[in-house]
């Protein structure tokens, strides 16, 4: 508008001022006699060209009746103030004020228009009595949270057949100290209603200017969260994508508080989740369990959550003490996680070094803008200085969206990083399992060969997709059969490995036809020999037609003959001593009789409430068919590979 006009309008106000005081003087003495001749008892203010604010010459008082817009009521008793002045609270829940003006209009005068900056939901506007639309009364629910500009236009009908205005506002807000926390904003200007509509739009413009930054960021945390979500379906078994995903929603939160509603449940709530998603990403990144002082400290948090907001919402705890109890609480997550992280560094870890700095950001952000706050409580300008928007060009940023926005880089990149690294790790995993089911088929032949004499059985349920048990029946030139049932220590691929390399061993010795005791010894010189480590407990059975049966063992778990746990020495397992011999026992079979081999993984079935399968469940079974064995472990609840093989005498 220009330095002159300011200094006219300067000039003005001063002017008004002392008419006021005149005027209230006058009403002092004759009021009652100028109340019945004018109605009024208003203080008038001329309106001038262009479009000026009007923010003193109000007169106000407490209350709430609806008569007090009235043009005729008498406010001569009611107090001279200014918009922007602090009154004496109200009774009730709510601060309630009403303020009225009156405004000369010269004839033949443009169209007009009132201009209200003030949060929307705490304000009506009336013109001569008549309740302006666009304004409105809402409850703490439905007021917004920043002020914005309105325009009501004047029109010819709102003035009566007079040349004068009355304009009457009636405000309310709630006595919640978060409606509090900083001055309340009323502003009013009167003009042509060009000027008014393109100083509002001015006023919009410059709002929209001033979030468009904290928008554009929570945009890019909000598709980089749901992106991160996504991947953790991808790789079910790295849930720190999930955690950081859930974490960068939660940073958006801020940007979406339109209402002291949405910021009380929404934003509050999003700033405890946050660090308990933190920790929760911290220790999943860096594969370990989160301990109990922090499942402590994020029940804490939770039961700030639960508690807080609410008791800031009825006024329970005032805004400023909230904010510093808001920032005592974040203390742990912002600066002790840092330092975790920097001890399992220096233990080895070296991807937890890519976190330190990256942890520190949002919620140190968080802290700084209750440091400012904190300092508006106090009084401190160096402190409140803090919560100053930093213009950009026509745009400005909050102190909190940096960090925001580096954080989200830095995040960005160490997850590329984790997320290549356990993608390379996957493909060399799955070429390994390839590798070792491709072994497994040598391990556990598809089709059992048929045995003359006897009826045979087998089930094999692997604990993972790669098991160690193996079993092999291997024909016999004098038409004799043998079984070997083993386990090799270890799972996956070294495991498949060095049961295919005991198999392939153990074929070649089982063409010289070898008793059991003795190929079980060979066998073993050539398992300790062997590069690939581990041992192999095994149970060779050497079967002749007629039914006779000898058995050696080396650290396998003993046969059952009809029900009953056959006594046979056991020896070391394979591959640990290299000159072992191994002990035979001899049986006879006769009809109808079963014989039946099992691996660990049935005795050592463990329920959840810890307890084992064992070997009386075992022997119960064991006159059960093979399948019905393995099934029987592992519904009771299997830990390790199942392997049932039964060898029956048929009947003559």
């Amino acid at each position: 508008m220009g330095r002159p006009r300011q200094r006219r309008h300067g000039a003005w106000r001063t002017r008004e001022r002392r008419m006021l005081r005149l005027a209230v003087a006058a009403l002092l003495v004759c009021g009652a006699i100028l109340g019945a001749i004018q109605g009024v008892a208003e203080p008038a203010l001329a309106w001038q060209q262009g479009i000026n604010p009007i923010n003193s010459g109000w007169r106000t008082h407490s209350g709430d009746q609806t008569s007090w817009a009235a043009p005729g009521f008498d406010d001569s008793t009611w107090q001279s103030t200014e918009l922007d002045a602090s009154l004496p609270a109200s009774p009730g829940a709510y601060d309630e004020h009403w303020y009225r003006l009156r405004l000369d209009l010269p004839a033949g005068h443009p169209p007009l228009a009132l201009v209200v900056n003030a949060v929307s939901g705490t304000f009506e506007v009336y013109f001569n009595g008549r309740v302006q639309p666009g304004a409105r009364l809402s409850s703490a629910w439905g007021v917004g949270w920043l002020p914005a500009s309105s325009v009501f236009p004047l029109e010819d009908s709102s003035l009566g057949s007079g040349s004068a205005i009355v304009i009457a506002l009636h405000t309310r807000v709630s006595k919640s100290s978060l409606f509090h926390y900083r001055p309340s904003h009323l502003e009013v200007l009167f003009g042509t209603q060009e000027m008014a509509n393109q100083v509002s739009e001015i006023a919009r413009i410059k709002a929209f200017n001033a979030r468009i930054i904290q928008w554009g960021i929570a945009l890019l945390l909000m598709f980089a969260g749901l992106a991160l979500i996504l991947l953790s379906r991808l790789q079910p078994d790295h849930r720190e994508y999930l955690w950081m995903g859930l974490n960068l929603l939660f940073l958006t939160s801020a940007a979406f508080s339109l209402s002291p509603a949405t910021f009380v449940f929404l934003t509050l709530p999003a700033i405890y989740l946050s660090p308990i998603t933190q920790i929760e990403f911290v220790f999943s990144f860096a594969g370990r369990r989160v301990t109990p002082v922090w499942r402590a400290y994020q029940g804490l948090l939770l039961l700030a959550l639960a508690t807080l907001p609410l008791l800031l919402w009825i006024g329970a705890i005032n805004f400023f003490p909230y904010q510093a109890l808001e920032a005592a609480l974040l203390v742990p997550a912002t600066f002790v996680l840092p330092v975790l992280l920097f001890v399992w560094y220096r233990q080895g870890n070296r991807e937890a070094g890519w976190l330190i700095v990256p942890t520190l950001l949002p919620l140190l952000s968080v802290c700084v803008v209750d440091l400012g706050l904190i300092g508006m409580w106090v009084g401190s300008r160096p402190l409140a200085s803090v919560l100053n928007r930093v213009p950009l060009g026509p745009l400005s940023f909050r102190v909190d969206d940096p960090p925001n926005l580096i954080y989200l880089f830095a995040i960005c990149i160490v997850v590329f990083l984790r997320f290549n690294r356990v993608s390379h790790q996957q493909t060399r995993d799955s070429a390994e399992l390839d590798a070792a089911r491709e072994l497994q088929q040598r391990l556990v032949p598809l089709k059992l060969p048929a045995v003359t004499g006897y009826r045979m059985e087998a089930a094999y349920l692997p604990a993972q997709e790669v098991g160690g048990d193996f079993y092999q029946v291997l024909e016999q030139r004098d038409g004799s059969t043998l079984v070997l049932v083993g386990d090799v220590s270890g799972k996956g691929l070294k495991a498949a490995m060095t049961g295919a390399l005991a198999i392939g061993a153990a074929r070649t010795l089982a063409s010289e036809q070898l008793r059991p005791g003795l190929l079980l010894t060979r066998l073993n010189r050539e398992m300790t020999g062997s590069q690939n480590g581990g041992f192999i407990t095994c149970l060779c059975a050497h079967v002749s037609s007629d039914g006779a049966v000898v058995v050696a063992n080396a650290g396998h778990l003993a046969p059952y003959r009809n029900g009953e746990e056959i006594e046979v020495e056991s020896g070391l397992p394979l591959g640990l001593v290299r000159e072992v011999d191994y002990a035979e026992i001899a049986l006879q079979l006769t009809p109808g009789d079963s014989l039946i081999f099992i691996s660990d993984g049935v005795v050592e079935a463990r329920n959840r409430a810890g307890e084992l399968f064992g070997f009386d469940r075992t022997r119960s079974i064991s006159r059960q068919s093979a399948p019905s064995i393995a099934a029987a472990a592992q519904q009771f609840g299997q830990e390790d590979d199942i392997t049932v093989l039964s060898l029956t005498v048929a009947p003559a």
